[in-house]
């Protein structure tokens, strides 16, 4: 048993995380206790979104300023709030000052929790790469504003005179 829990601290000292991430329900739609430090203590998570690979994106509750708790809970107990996963119940609202309130949350709050094994995904591994292309990249595009470079030397006004003012 203690074999098993130094392989679980690893050489650094801290605890690996958990293979799957383990999320306990409360009384409110979409809110756990979830040990979100990996420091044994649970803490109140609302999820706003589940990835396939037990990825969860969270918002620290405790974390949060009173007024947006306030915000929060709005959607965490509305009408469908049984019905629908919290990230589209924010994407459909709108807070009282006319912010979106998943743009608000995701960009302020929300943050990453990644289960042991979980595969990142968007790096520079799903990029294609044409090992037999000398194509110079950005190529095949045209100059935008239709630009001709000459040698001519600009004239003011158009007229044959060199000047445009009277």
């Amino acid at each position: 048993m203690a074999n098993q829990e130094q392989l679980a601290i690893g050489s650094s000292g801290a605890k690996a995380a958990p293979a799957r991430i383990e999320k306990r329900p409360t009384d409110m739609h979409h809110v756990f206790l979830i040990d979100w430090n990996d420091d044994g203590r649970p803490r109140e998570i609302a999820v706003v979104m589940e990835a396939p690979d037990g990825t969860i994106y969270g918002i620290e509750i405790e974390r949060l300023h009173p007024i947006d708790k306030a915000r929060l809970k709005k959607f965490l107990v509305s009408m469908h709030a049984d019905k629908y996963p919290l990230w589209e119940l924010l994407a459909i609202g709108q807070l009282n000052n006319g912010i979106n309130p998943l743009d608000f949350f995701h960009m302020n709050y929300v943050r990453v929790k990644r289960p042991r094994g979980a595969i990142l995904g968007g790096g520079l591994a799903s990029v294609e790469v044409y090992a037999g292309s000398d194509k110079q990249i950005g190529s095949q595009f045209s100059d935008p504003r239709g630009a001709v470079v000459t040698n001519e030397k600009p004239t003011l006004g158009g007229s044959g005179n060199g000047s445009s003012f009277s």
